[in-house]
């Protein structure tokens, strides 16, 4: 197990600890210098750095994490200062993020977060080496920093090239769900809200759920059930705060799962403080709101197994003043209190509005049918002497579709009013017998 130290210059280091365990980095210490902003050449101050330098001498560490984000200036300055690995809280969730990506996809994504993150340090090493410093990143010599450098930009472009692609065929993919009916719901949050767990709970499928920040990176779709109709859902890389752009564009063909979704689940881990939920509600909305448009966003409390009634309610009233006019719903993934309230917000969303009754025929054409249109409808039937009495619930837009099938074979009518009467085909006796027109 490596071993580290942390600069810091603010006593919030609970989310780095959790980070460097992820990644089995044992904190040997801990060096805090309240400041509002780290100092411009040695994120610690020159004084503090001295008085740093004599203590590390006592310690065998393999290198030293900053509790913040480094300029290039000051990783430059922090290596030739101490002569150890230097690592930022950016580094440190790249790092957690190679470890984690098994995807082709996922392993491109993090390959070109870690080059935008590496090459302006890089740019720095070479000034400094053409500056008579002493030359190469991280101890790499100068020839190799600059010929590192010219093969990241040119690695960057060809991975950059390939993402867009993979974008492209994800729309493609989402096109053709639309075109078969699919409602796409997909699950947001904070790393380790419990996204995966509720997307194992909702699809009975066995997603690996790991108690350690960023266990899903790459995007995981599966058919939800319990629901009528086709429903797919989509786990997605997890947020976290202060996170570059950069870092965030690289995941952008993963990211769009969730944008372009019909429902977007906000996961919140509501066992935490209120501090907490409102610092991280504050960061994924950050992220979420400026892009997913006129998109349904439903904020969902996970956890509530771990509090008490009088906390539930309490979490539940706090949760609504941030979010609002978004809807709340609470339930655990792990004991699948309050899933129905979920899953009746799905069926909402999959705009079954319409109403259709049918009287048809009793043939294997019109189960054969009957079974398709599962698919994109809620159907419920029942048998009436020679004939199936037949309710649908639907979509406005494709009501009509499937009225004209329907008085193929039967009589149709509309229960609600989702199409005008001029949309409705003309209705048609129900054949006699068992003899009905084909469906297809």
């Amino acid at each position: 197990m490596k071993k580290a130290v942390v600069f810091t210059i603010s006593e919030d280091v609970e989310e780095m600890r959790s980070l460097l365990q992820t990644l089995r980095i044992q904190v040997v210490r801990e060096f805090l210098q309240k400041r509002s902003y780290g100092h411009k050449v040695s994120f610690l101050g020159p004084g503090k750095v001295d008085e740093v330098e004599k203590d590390m001498k006592e310690l065998e560490v393999d290198l030293i994490v900053i509790n913040g984000v480094l300029k290039p200036s000051q990783h430059h300055y922090l290596e030739m200062k101490f002569q150890k690995e230097v690592v930022d809280r950016t580094g440190v969730i790249l790092r957690i993020f190679a470890d984690h990506a098994h995807t082709p996809e996922a392993i491109a994504q993090v390959t070109l977060a870690k080059l935008r993150y590496e090459l302006p340090f890089l740019r720095e090493w070479i000034h400094k080496a053409k500056s008579g410093d002493r030359p190469g990143f991280l101890a790499g010599g100068a020839y190799a920093t600059d010929v590192y450098f010219e093969h990241a930009k040119s690695h960057a472009r060809r991975i950059e090239e390939s993402l867009a692609e993979l974008s492209r065929q994800r729309e493609t993919m989402r096109t053709r769900r639309r075109g078969k009916g699919y409602t796409l719901v997909s699950l947001a949050g904070y790393t380790n809200a419990g996204k995966s767990a509720l997307l194992n709970k909702m699809s009975g499928s066995s997603v690996e759920v790991d108690d350690k920040l960023f266990s899903t990176l790459a995007t995981t779709t599966r058919r939800i059930i319990g629901i009528k109709g086709n429903v797919l859902m989509s786990d997605t890389v997890g947020f976290i705060r202060d996170l570059p752009p950069d870092l965030i564009d690289a995941f952008s063909s993963t990211l769009e799962e969730i944008f372009y979704a019909d429902l977007i689940l906000l996961i919140i881990d509501v066992s935490e403080s209120e501090d907490s939920i409102k610092t991280k509600l504050e960061t994924s909305m950050r992220i979420l709101i400026p892009k997913i448009e006129d998109r349904v966003l439903v904020v969902v409390g996970n956890k509530i197994d771990m509090l008490s009634r009088i906390e539930k309610r309490e979490r539940r009233d706090h949760l609504l003043q941030l979010v609002t006019p978004h809807e709340v719903i609470f339930l655990s993934a792990l004991t699948g209190e309050g899933l129905d309230d979920l899953r009746e917000r799905i069926v909402r969303i999959q705009g079954y509005s319409c109403s259709i009754e049918a009287s048809l025929p009793i043939t294997d054409e019109v189960y054969s049918f009957l079974s398709r249109l599962r698919s994109s409808a809620e159907v419920s039937m029942k048998v009436a002497h020679d004939a199936v009495i037949v309710w649908i619930k639907c979509k406005p837009e494709d009501s009509a579709k499937i009225l004209g099938r329907l008085n193929k074979a039967g009589t149709a009518r509309i229960v609600n009013g989702c199409a005008s009467e001029s949309e409705a085909p003309s209705k048609t006796p129900v054949p006699s017998g068992n003899e009905g027109v084909p469906l297809l």
